[in-house]
């Protein structure tokens, strides 16, 4: 083999492995790239979570939201008025987890219902598209809190469940009168499901873990245990 083969060889070598290491490079600061924007992503639905939830239904008032939007303006997706009604909607999502096909599409969002000056209605949500659910397409968690229910909501309960044993959602109502720990456990949402890449997040509890296992709590007191299980067969992994 002669001097310039050998020459040529090793030259061709360097140039791979200069080739691999900008590589190994590029995949390693974008791989920090997306962790460092899905830790801000959750941040901010955390923080946006945590202030829609500061504001109380009957007593905030229109300045509260005002405030609220000013701070977080940069997730405001409309604001609008209706019959007298003032609504304000905030959206956080996963942007780039999902264009660049890590995750499905997914979102937090919360709107403020303002009558006559002051909050009546807080409505919160997370869902995370997922097409193999041709009736909703989405599994989702979903929170809405009235300072008093409409009477076609009211149940002569203050904290319930309008969801359907089988779907792939939880919805949950409250209204002025249910207890602290309630509204607690009501807008706990868990944020994983927001940029979490690949599968999984196909149940309610995903969503919202403590309401979940109080939703499951009531239906065994309805003795509804067995068709609960059946429904939803994994959901051993759902805990508080």
């Amino acid at each position: 083999m002669s001097k310039l083969t050998v020459s040529i060889g090793r030259g061709s070598l360097r140039t791979r492995t200069r080739l691999f290491a900008a590589l190994s490079i590029v995949i390693g600061t974008g791989a920090v790239v997306l962790s460092c924007n899905a830790l801000f992503i959750k941040a901010q639905a955390a923080s946006l979570l945590k202030d829609v939830t500061s504001l109380k239904v009957g007593s905030s008032t229109e300045s509260d939201v005002q405030q609220l939007t000013r701070k977080h303006i940069r997730y405001l997706d409309s604001r609008e008025t209706s019959n007298e009604v003032v609504i304000t909607t905030f959206k956080v999502q996963n942007r780039w987890l999902s264009a660049l096909k890590l995750e499905p599409y997914a979102w937090f969002g919360a709107s403020v219902y303002v009558k006559n000056g002051h909050v009546y209605h807080i409505s919160a949500w997370l869902m995370r598209y997922m097409p193999i659910y041709p009736t909703f397409g989405a599994s989702a968690g979903m929170v809405d809190e009235y300072a008093d229910f409409p009477k076609y909501m009211d149940h002569g309960e203050h904290f319930y469940f309008p969801t359907p044993v089988g779907k792939p959602y939880l919805s949950v109502r409250l209204d002025s009168q249910a207890t602290s720990v309630q509204r607690q456990r009501a807008f706990s949402f868990s944020f994983k499901c927001l940029i979490k890449p690949g599968g999984g997040c196909n149940l309610p509890c995903d969503y919202l873990p403590l309401a979940w296992q109080d939703w499951k709590t009531s239906l065994h007191e309805f003795g509804s245990s067995d068709f609960f299980t059946q429904h939803y067969p994994n959901n051993s992994r759902c805990k508080e």
